[in-house]
């Protein structure tokens, strides 16, 4: 029997272990997802607490240039958030790359993004064997100090990972701390490399991913990266909109590497885009797919890179390292 969306709310919120003498902020966009945003609400009055709705025309960034953000809201939206314990954002774009997700989780508070289709948010909800599994990977991002990449196909990538102050990303798909952000769902572990330091070549495969454009790369595409910025993008079909992608922008920024890491769901599948519409989907049954190796470019709030233009990149068959230390394997986790 399929779970309803107020159903699905119901286990989400057990495990962001929301109580009855809290208060959620459930912020959306005018005129979209309502069936998100009443099963939200829903599921929060029938626990008991409390829930406010804070609308915006329009919140989500753009795939293509120009942009001009209207923040004239802004400040009216934290405020009301501000007064809440959690945050369900529902938004269509999401809040990941906003001031708005800083400035609500720097205040302690919880904040969960939700945006794939029903079935993927129950087929990949979170649990405890997942977190496990993610905070491990996080451990070992957290000690290394140079993070390789390699494949069949010619990647060999590195970038200088080292500090106690590392950026990294946990995302198991529930917020149960204070000041925690996560996806529902997700599966990843990912870490911001020291900027302006990764250094080499990225090859993509047929089959590989480009998200938010929601398709598989079609042919190959060879990036060569120096200082931590992409220099030279050759291929054929998919290099030329890759390149004019950036290009559009006028932007250096949008160049520039943001994070890497790896998928830890073991049930995500690789074929979603395929199974699915795949407007319908946000991506993160790809970023999540079990031993992908996946990296981003542009937007980097560590390294104060602010800017719409945001792609990640799952690809498989990729052999990740720390240190020397195999985690995934052409394509495989490695299980210690």
């Amino acid at each position: 029997m399929t779970s309803t969306l107020h159903q699905l709310f119901m286990k989400q919120y057990r495990l962001c272990k929301l109580t009855a003498d809290e208060t959620v902020a459930v912020i959306s966009e005018q005129g979209q997802k309502q069936d998100y945003v009443n099963a939200a609400v829903s599921a929060a009055q029938e626990i008991g607490a409390g829930v406010i709705i804070l609308t915006a025309p329009s919140l989500s960034h753009p795939m293509l240039p120009p942009h001009e953000p209207d923040d004239r809201g802004i400040a009216a939206l934290l405020a009301g958030a501000a007064e809440c314990d959690m945050v369900v954002d529902v938004t269509v774009g999401g809040l990941i790359h906003s001031t708005v997700r800083t400035r609500i989780t720097g205040n302690g508070k919880r904040m969960l993004f939700v945006a794939e289709p029903a079935n993927v948010l129950d087929r990949l909800m979170g649990n405890d064997e997942l977190r496990q599994s993610v905070l491990a990977g996080g451990q070992l991002l957290k000690a290394g100090t140079t993070l390789r990449v390699t494949s069949p196909v010619g990647t060999d990538l590195s970038a200088d990972i080292a500090g106690e102050s590392l950026p990294i990303t946990h995302q198991w798909g529930y917020v149960d701390e204070p000041g925690r952000w996560d996806h529902w769902p997700s599966g990843f572990v990912a870490c911001f490399p020291n900027d302006r330091t990764a250094e080499g070549t990225i090859v993509l495969q047929p089959g590989d991913a480009l998200i938010p454009w929601q398709r598989y790369v079609r042919d190959e595409v060879v990036f060569t990266v120096e200082d931590g910025f992409i220099v030279e993008v050759k291929g054929g079909a998919d290099a030329f909109l890759l390149r004019d992608y950036f290009e559009s922008w006028n932007d250096p920024e949008v160049w520039a590497i943001s994070h890497m890491g790896w998928g830890l769901h073991p049930i995500a599948s690789w074929a979603a885009f395929d199974v699915y519409d795949a407007q319908t989907l946000y991506g993160q049954e790809l970023r999540s797919a079990s031993g992908n190796f996946m990296w981003s470019t542009g937007s980097n709030r560590f390294a104060n890179r602010d800017t719409p233009a945001h792609l990640d990149i799952p690809m498989r068959d990729c052999t990740v390292q720390i240190d020397g230390h195999t985690v995934v394997d052409t394509g495989r986790l490695v299980p210690s």
